[in-house]
């Protein structure tokens, strides 16, 4: 998967700082003004896990 913005954030603050997703949300929504719904990242989430996972 690419690596846009908002996979970068969700990388960095869910995974590697081990903040929740709301923690992404409140992020993207303060530093980019972009409003994105829970389900929305949280599928982007698990792809992100499953690509890790198959390099691995």
């Amino acid at each position: 998967m690419e690596k846009d913005l908002i996979n970068q954030s969700l990388y960095t603050i869910c995974l590697q700082n081990g903040k929740s997703i709301e923690d992404a949300i409140q992020y993207l929504k303060m530093k980019y003004k972009l409003d994105v719904e829970n389900l929305v990242l949280e599928k982007r989430l698990n792809k992100i896990l499953n690509d890790e996972k198959a390099v691995a």
